[in-house]
């Protein structure tokens, strides 16, 4: 007999249900719990700070406050330094310096061989002795004053020939006896003419530069000459001056005259010895030729140390004007009577600096030796880099010894500013509200009270103030958390720390 089984399904949606509630509720209560206990530890904590915050102060003090900058690096330099170049090509022949010898301004350092120099190097030679031969006549030109005199000399006598001449034309009509001579003088004159004329037709066929013919036909002329003047003394005497020649001869005064202010000018130059632009061109071509000589060798420019020598005998140097070939080194010389150092201060410090003032220098490379300098020079134009503005400074070194070579580094540390007597706190405990500053005085019911300042020298950690409410010994308040909680104004004051950019932010 078959029995039927039956069997019922249990709804289980009601347990599950409750289940999902109880795990919900079981993490409400987590995340209160700890919500709760996160809210404690926040208001604890903030208690804390606030609780650390009324407490932390501190007093104000009065002593002695320096700003000193260190840490800042600079590098040594010689007092001078060159670097020489050939200037024309050619074959070294000769060196005669070596590293480390000392050498006088315009000593020759190496040479070139004269046979293997340019035509152009060459002839500067005789360029120079030209130039040179041209201003000793500028200087010394007595032969020239001597004959500027004698032509003075001349002019002026033709200018009373000349006037001579035309003063006789205004002479009152002579008598007859007077016209008679002067017609007597004008025969013989025209026969003297008609004999020297006949004279040279006998010698006209002669050579031009036969001596005879030569002189018979300045005869001709000389006669000439005589007969006309004669001819016209005696027309004068007739009355009939001659209109033409009066003006031949007022025209030959006014020449005379002209002639003759020319020649004292000429005359007076001379005396007063040449310009000065006359002296300049005879120089500079004095100085082309020689700078062309002097192509062919290496010379000191200044008194010296010979630091570096690249230039050896039978060296081929090939010097091209015209492309980066002609940067052919041969030397270095360095002026090493004096070293200096150069390094850069930020623009916060630079005002404190003045000519003379002391610094103290460390070689890195001298272990265990300090050096010590004097401020020379302080430049009036600084650099800028980022937000930072620097400016360079240099310093002498006073004693330098001979461990200390151009290009070296130091640190350099120096005292810029000091005060002897200064009331003084720490600059995160001044606040800083538009353009006036305050700190936090600590009164005796244990509240705070806004006091003004103003400040004067800012070291690295602290900061002068100055105010009639305040006394050596008052709290004030700290302001531990600087310039982003508060509105202290310690950071922007240790901008420029120390390093090579320039001044430290100062002492602690």
């Amino acid at each position: 007999m078959d029995h039927k089984i039956e069997i019922k399904k249990r709804n289980r949606k009601p347990g599950c249900i409750i289940a999902i509630l109880s795990l919900i509720l079981i993490l409400m209560v987590v995340v209160a719990v700890g919500y709760t206990m996160y809210e404690k530890q926040q208001a604890a904590a903030l208690d804390a700070i606030a609780a650390a915050r009324a407490t932390v102060t501190t007093k104000i003090k009065k002593g002695a406050l320096s700003l000193t900058l260190e840490d800042i690096t600079g590098t040594v330099r010689s007092n001078q330094s060159v670097e020489l170049y050939w200037q024309t090509s050619g074959v070294v022949s000769e060196v005669y310096a070596e590293i480390g010898d000392t050498v006088a301004k315009n000593d020759v350092l190496a040479i070139l061989d004269p046979d293997s120099l340019d035509q152009d190097v060459i002839n500067a030679d005789l360029d120079l002795r030209d130039a040179q031969d041209d201003m000793n006549d500028l200087l010394n030109n007595s032969a020239g004053i001597s004959e500027a005199l004698s032509a003075l000399v001349t002019a002026q006598q033709d200018v009373e020939d000349a006037q001579e001449k035309l003063d006789s034309m205004d002479l009152s009509r002579a008598s007859d006896l007077n016209m008679d001579l002067a017609y007597e003088t004008y025969l013989e004159a025209q026969n003297d003419y008609d004999s020297a004329v006949a004279k040279f037709e006998t010698t006209r066929d002669y050579d031009a530069d036969d001596a005879t013919r030569v002189k018979r036909l300045g005869d001709v002329g000389g006669y000439r000459s005589v007969r006309d003047n004669a001819l016209a003394q005696y027309t004068w005497y007739l009355g009939q001056i001659d209109e033409l020649e009066r003006q031949t001869r007022e025209a030959t005064l006014l020449l005379a005259k002209a002639t003759l202010a020319d020649k004292e000018y000429a005359y007076q130059k001379l005396l007063a010895g040449p310009t000065e632009a006359k002296l300049n061109v005879a120089q500079a071509a004095i100085d082309a030729a020689q700078k062309k000589i002097d192509s062919s060798k290496i010379i000191a420019p200044f008194a010296g140390t010979v630091t570096k020598i690249d230039a050896k005998v039978n060296d081929v140097v090939a010097y091209d004007s015209s492309s980066a070939q002609r940067n052919i080194f041969a030397a270095r010389i360095d002026d090493i009577s004096t070293f200096y150092i150069d390094f850069s201060v930020s623009e916060l410090y630079v005002n404190g600096i003045t000519l003379g003032d002391a610094v103290e220098i460390v070689f890195t490379a001298i272990p265990e030796k300090t050096y010590h300098g004097i401020v020379t020079n302080i430049s009036d134009t600084g650099t800028t880099s980022g937000w930072s503005v620097t400016f360079d400074v240099a310093a002498a070194i006073d004693d330098a010894d001979i461990q200390v070579k151009s290009g070296m580094t130091a640190d350099i540390k120096m005292e810029i500013a000091e005060i002897a007597d200064a009331l003084y706190v720490p600059q995160t405990s001044v606040l800083l509200d538009g353009d006036k500053y305050y700190v936090n005085l600590k009164q005796q019911d244990g509240t705070f009270e806004q006091k003004e300042v103003t400040i004067g020298l800012i070291t690295g950690a602290n900061v002068q103030i100055f105010s009639d409410a305040l006394n050596e010994g008052d709290e004030i308040e700290l302001d531990v958390y600087g310039e982003e909680d508060t509105g202290g104004f310690g950071f922007p004051f240790m901008m420029g720390g120390g390093g090579s950019g320039g001044g430290p932010g100062g002492p602690p």
